[in-house]
C-alpha cells in the first residue's frame, strides 16, 4: 500500500475533532459518520495497491539505415514475432526504428501483432543514441523493462553509451543483436578530397585525394569538375591509404564542384566510392541575370554600366550557383522555371547570405508568374494578393481534384499529397470575390461532390475541401471532365474555367475527352491542367493535350509542395486582374534618390505593369498616376539582404515609352547596385573558415587584433546548397580571445554553405561538400560489434544470440491499482446508509428530550422554545390558572393548544400579570 498524497491524512485530526464536537449523534449513525470521514480522507490521500508481478516492457530498437543488410527488415520482423510469443501476463512489447531519426513503429502493447515497418526514416545516418533516448521515453517511469538493439553498430552522431547509461540509471538494461552485412573481400573507399578553400581566377593550385584500399588492386580513377572530366585512367592501389595528387586552374569566378569516382571489380561497398569537394574561386561580385532575352535591353544596360554580368536562361537555382553572386536579376521569369528548391535557395540567399534580388515585371512575373504563396513572396517589398477592386469581370471556376490512392503518399513535411493539394485549392478559392461562382469535386473512378456550383457570396464550405480524402484506383479523366462540364455550364459568368488536377503518372480512362473539350470550347469555357509529376511521366502527354484542346495552360508540379502557389497562379491568371495592360503615366516618389543620381528627365509612360501593393516599411521610388496609384518601383532591406521590385516590363510588348527613356539605363543600374549594397558597409577584417570532419561541420571566426569585441555573440547559419531544407542557426562560442567557433552535424549528403552573422554584417565561409554518410567509411563488421558491446556494457546488458528468456530476464514492474475510486464508492454507500438509519431506524426513546416536571411532551417543547429565561418567583396571579396536577399524576393530553396555553400561563406569571 502506498499513497500519492499522504499529507491528506493529517486532515483526520481537525475533521475528527469537528465531528466529535459538532456532529455527534448517538448510536449507529455516529459510527457511520466516523467511517465516512475515514473513507473520504483516505480517498483524498490517493491510496494505491502495489502489485509485484505487473509484467515487463521490452522495446526492440531496429537500425534501418543504408548500411544494414538488404534483408534486415525481414529479419527484424521475424525477431519481433518471436518475442510476441514470449509475452506473459502484463508483459508489453514496443518497436522503434531509426536512421537519422527515431520513429515509434509500435507503442508498448500487451496484445496484437506487429504488422511491419511503415514509417519512413532517413537512411543516410544511424543515430543510435537518439533511438535509445526514444526507447527510454517510451517506457513509463513506473514500469521496468529491457531494450534490445538490432543493428550493425555503424552508429553516427552522439555517443550511444551515454544514452545507455541513462537507461541503466533507471534499471533498464540494453541488450543487442549484431546484424551486419557479410564481410567483403575488397573495399575501395574515397576517404577525402582536399581542395583549397579559396583561390583566385586563373591561379594554378594543387590538391589531393586519399583512397583507402583493403587490398592491392588496380582501379579506375575519374576526376570531374562541374561535370567535365579532368582525369580518367587506371591506378595501382596498394593496401591502406593511397594519396592521389592533382592540379588544376579555374578560369572564372564562382563555385567549382569536384567529384572523384574510383571503381574496381569486386568492390563490396559501392556507397563510399565517391568523393566530393567544392572550391570557391574569388573575384569581384557578379550579377546573375536570368532572362529569355540574353541580348535584350536589360542585359545591354547592365553590361554598359560596367557590372560583371552573367546572363543565363531561367533554370532551377541552387545556392551553389549563387556563390560569388552579388545580385540576382529575374527578368519576367515564371516561378516554375526556378523550381521549388530554387525559390527556397533564392530566399535564403537574400535573407541569410546578404544577397541582392531584383525582379522586373511582365506577364510571367509577380502574382501572374506564380510567386503568390511562394517562399519568395515574403522577400519582395510588395504584396501579391488579389483585391476585389482589381477585378473587372466575374469568374466561374470548377475544380476537379484527383483523389486516387497515389494522393495518399506523404511529402517531406509529413502531410499527404492530397492535403497539400487541398491547401492549394482553398488558397485559390479565397482569391475569388463575392460575385464569383465555384464548385469542387474529387474524382477517382467516379466524381465525389464536395460542393456543387455555388456563389462565393453565399459562403463556400472550405473546411470540407481541406478535409480532402484519398480513395482508390486512378483518376478517370473522362468522368472528371464530364462532371466539370455539367457544373460550369450552370453558370452565366463572363469567364468560365475548369481546372483539372491529376497525377501525371496515374491518369486513366480518358474516354470521350476530346468531345467533351470541344463542347466546352464552343461555350467559351477554358480548361487548364495541373499535373503532379514531370513532363516525362507516362500520362503527361494526355494532360498536355487536355490543356491544349481546352485552350488553357499546363503546369507540372514536380514537387508537391509547389501546389499551393500553382493553384493561386492559375486563379490569378484566369481572373485577369494582376496585370494592367493599358499605357499608364508615372510619378516620382520620395525614395527615388536612394538609387543614386539620376538624369533630371521626366518619367515616361509604361505600356503595362503588374498590379501589386506596397508592404509596410517598404520604400517606393515610382508610382502610377492611374486610379490604382500603385507602386511601380519599390525596395526594402530583407533579412541581411535587399530586394527590389520593378513592376514594369523592361523589354517586351508592354514596355511602352520606357524603352526610349533616357534615364532607363541609370535606373536599372541604380536598382542593381542598391541591391548589392555597394559601399554600404565597412571592410570585413574578421575571417570565417570552415572544415568538415566526417559529418561534423566546424566553422571558426577569427577577429582582427584590436577589433572591438562584438556586443552579442555571432551565430552560424548553415544553408543547404540545393535549397531543399530550411536554414539552421547555431550560436557560436568563444574558443580563444580572438576566435569563436560553432559546430553542426550535417544531416545528409550535398553541399552546405556556412554563413556567420556578425552584428549587421554577414561573412560567407567557404562551402563544404559531404559525399556519403560516415557509416560507410572504411571499417569492418568487427568494429561495429565492438561498439555495440561497449553500449551493452554501459547499459548493463548482454549480447543476445538467442532471444529465449528475454522477458524472463527483464525486471518485473510494480503495478499500482488506484483505490481512491473504490473508497469514494464505499463513502457514497456509507453516506446513504447513515441517512437511512437516522431517518427510519433510530429509536424514538433516543430522540425524546428530558421533560420538565408537570409538563406534557408537547408543552415542554413549546415552553423551551418560548421561555428561554430561568423562572422567577411567581407574582400575584392576574387571572386564575388551572391547578397543577399532583406529582406523579399524568398530565392530561391537550395537544398543541394545551401546550401553548401552558406556556402562556407561565409567561404571564413571570411578568407579574
Amino acid at each position: 500500500m502506498s499513497f500519492s498524497l499522504p499529507q491528506a491524512l493529517v486532515l483526520l485530526v481537525p475533521l475528527g475533532l469537528f465531528l466529535w464536537k459538532r456532529g455527534a449523534r448517538p448510536g449507529v449513525p455516529m459510527a457511520l459518520r466516523w467511517v465516512l470521514l475515514v473513507l473520504a480522507v483516505g480517498a483524498l490521500a490517493g491510496p494505491e495497491l502495489v502489485l509485484r508481478h505487473a509484467g515487463s516492457d521490452v522495446v526492440v530498437v531496429v537500425d534501418r539505415s543504408r548500411s544494414m543488410p538488404l534483408d534486415a527488415d525481414a529479419g527484424a520482423l521475424e525477431l519481433v514475432k518471436l518475442l510476441e510469443g514470449q509475452r506473459r501476463a502484463g508483459d508489453r512489447l514496443g518497436v522503434i526504428a531509426f536512421g537519422r531519426e527515431a520513429r515509434v513503429e509500435q507503442p508498448l502493447s500487451a496484445e496484437g501483432t506487429f504488422g511491419g515497418f511503415s514509417r519512413p526514416v532517413d537512411a543516410e545516418a544511424s543515430e543510435l543514441a537518439a533511438a535509445l533516448d526514444a526507447a527510454e521515453a517510451l517506457i513509463p517511469p513506473e514500469r521496468a523493462g529491457r531494450v534490445l538493439v538490432v543493428a550493425d553498430g555503424r552508429a553516427t552522431g552522439a555517443d550511444a553509451r551515454g544514452a545507455a547509461r541513462r537507461l541503466a540509471a533507471r534499471g533498464i538494461a540494453v541488450d543487442f543483436r549484431h546484424v551486419a552485412r557479410a564481410a567483403v573481400p575488397l573495399d575501395l573507399a574515397v576517404v577525402s578530397l582536399d581542395v583549397p578553400a579559396v583561390v583566385s581566377a586563373r591561379e594554378p593550385f594543387q590538391f589531393s585525394a586519399v583512397v583507402v584500399a583493403s587490398g592491392a588492386v588496380t582501379g579506375t580513377v575519374l576526376l570531374e569538375r562541374d561535370g567535365q572530366p579532368l582525369v580518367k585512367g587506371p591506378f595501382e592501389f596498394h593496401p591502406g591509404a593511397n594519396v592521389l595528387p592533382f592540379r588544376d586552374l579555374v578560369e572564372k569566378e564562382g563555385l567549382a564542384r569536384y567529384r572523384l569516382k574510383v571503381e574496381t571489380p569486386g568492390d563490396g561497398v559501392l556507397e563510399n566510392d565517391e568523393g566530393r569537394a567544392v572550391l570557391r574561386v574569388e573575384g569581384p561580385p557578379r550579377v546573375l541575370l536570368l532572362s529569355r532575352q540574353p541580348a535584350g535591353t536589360l542585359a545591354q544596360a547592365l553590361e554598359a554600366a560596367g557590372l560583371r554580368l552573367e546572363v543565363r536562361e531561367p533554370f532551377p537555382l541552387s545556392l551553389d550557383h549563387l556563390d560569388g553572386v552579388g545580385a540576382v536579376v529575374l527578368e519576367n521569369v515564371d516561378a516554375n522555371a526556378l523550381g521549388e528548391p530554387g525559390l527556397q535557395a533564392l530566399a535564403s540567399y537574400v535573407e541569410q547570405a546578404g544577397g541582392g534580388l531584383v525582379m522586373t515585371g511582365g506577364r510571367d512575373s509577380f502574382g501572374q508568374g506564380g510567386y503568390r504563396r511562394s517562399v519568395l513572396e515574403p522577400v519582395l517589398p510588395v504584396s501579391l494578393e488579389l483585391r476585389e477592386e482589381q477585378r473587372r469581370t466575374s469568374v466561374a471556376l470548377s475544380v476537379l481534384m484527383d483523389c486516387s490512392c497515389s494522393m495518399g503518399v506523404t511529402v517531406p513535411d509529413g502531410r499527404t499529397k492530397m492535403e497539400v493539394a487541398a491547401e492549394g485549392v482553398v488558397g485559390a478559392l479565397t482569391l475569388l470575390n463575392e460575385k464569383d461562382d465555384a464548385s469542387v469535386h474529387m474524382v477517382d473512378t467516379e466524381p465525389h461532390e464536395i460542393f456543387s456550383l455555388s456563389s462565393v457570396g453565399e459562403g463556400l464550405p472550405l473546411n470540407k475541401v481541406a478535409r480532402g480524402f484519398s480513395g482508390g484506383g486512378g483518376i478517370f479523366v473522362g468522368e472528371a471532365l464530364r462532371e466539370g462540364k455539367t457544373q460550369i455550364l450552370r453558370s452565366d459568368k463572363a469567364t468560365r474555367h475548369v481546372l483539372l488536377f491529376s497525377d501525371a503518372a496515374d491518369s486513366e480512362e480518358p474516354d470521350d475527352y476530346r468531345a467533351t473539350l470541344a463542347a466546352l470550347r464552343r461555350e467559351n469555357v477554358t480548361v487548364s491542367v495541373i499535373g503532379l509529376g514531370t513532363p516525362k511521366d507516362s500520362d503527361a502527354d494526355l494532360l498536355r493535350e487536355v490543356a491544349q484542346l481546352g485552350g488553357g495552360r499546363i503546369y507540372f508540379a514536380e514537387d508537391a509542395l509547389s501546389l499551393p502557389r500553382i493553384f493561386s497562379q492559375e486563379t490569378i491568371t484566369v481572373a485577369r486582374a494582376a496585370f494592367v495592360d493599358v499605357p499608364t503615366s508615372l510619378e516620382a516618389a520620395p525614395d527615388l534618390p536612394l538609387l543614386g543620381r539620376l538624369p533630371a528627365l521626366g518619367l515616361p509612360q509604361v505600356g503595362g505593369y503588374n498590379l501589386t501593393y506596397l508592404k509596410p516599411q517598404a520604400n517606393v521610388a515610382m508610382r502610377t498616376l492611374d486610379e490604382n496609384a500603385a507602386p511601380l518601383l519599390a525596395m526594402w532591406p530583407r533579412g541581411v539582404g535587399r530586394a527590389v521590385a520593378f513592376m514594369a516590363e523592361v523589354d517586351g510588348p508592354f514596355t511602352g515609352e520606357l524603352r526610349e527613356w533616357g534615364g532607363l539605363r541609370a535606373t536599372l543600374e541604380g536598382m542593381v547596385r542598391w541591391s548589392m549594397q555597394e559601399g554600404s558597409g565597412p571592410q570585413d577584417a574578421a575571417v570565417a573558415r570552415a572544415e568538415r570532419r566526417g559529418n561534423l561541420l566546424r566553422v571558426t571566426l577569427d577577429l582582427a587584433p584590436g577589433e572591438p569585441m562584438p556586443t552579442a555573440l555571432p551565430s552560424l547559419v548553415v544553408l543547404p546548397g540545393e535549397g531543399g531544407g530550411a536554414p539552421v542557426e547555431v550560436q557560436m562560442r568563444w574558443e580563444d580571445e580572438d576566435r569563436l567557433v560553432a559546430e553542426y552535424t550535417l544531416p545528409g549528403r550535398g553541399t552546405w554553405h556556412p554563413v556567420v552573422k556578425l552584428g549587421s554584417r554577414v561573412l560567407r565561409a567557404p562551402p563544404v561538400a559531404f559525399p556519403y554518410a560516415p557509416e560507410f567509411e572504411p571499417g569492418s563488421a568487427a568494429q561495429g560489434l565492438e561498439l555495440l558491446r561497449g553500449v551493452a556494457q554501459a547499459g548493463g546488458g548482454v549480447e543476445r544470440l538467442s532471444l529465449a528468456g528475454l522477458f524472463a530476464d527483464a525486471p518485473v514492474s510494480e503495478g499500482r491499482v488506484a483505490l481512491a475510486p473504490w473508497l469514494v464508492g464505499f463513502a457514497v454507500l456509507v453516506l446513504l446508509t447513515e441517512v437511512g438509519v437516522r431517518r427510519f431506524f433510530s429509536s424514538p426513546r433516543l430522540r425524546k428530550p428530558v421533560l420538565a416536571r408537570g409538563l406534557s411532551p408537547a408543552g415542554a417543547s413549546a415552553a423551551s422554545s418560548v421561555n428561554a429565561v430561568p423562572p422567577k418567583a411567581p407574582a400575584a396571579p392576574v387571572s386564575p390558572e388551572p391547578a397543577a396536577a399532583p406529582e406523579g399524576q399524568k398530565q392530561p393530553e391537550g395537544g398543541v393548544d394545551s401546550a401553548l396555553e401552558a406556556a402562556r400561563a407561565r409567561a404571564r406569571k413571570r411578568l407579574g400579570r
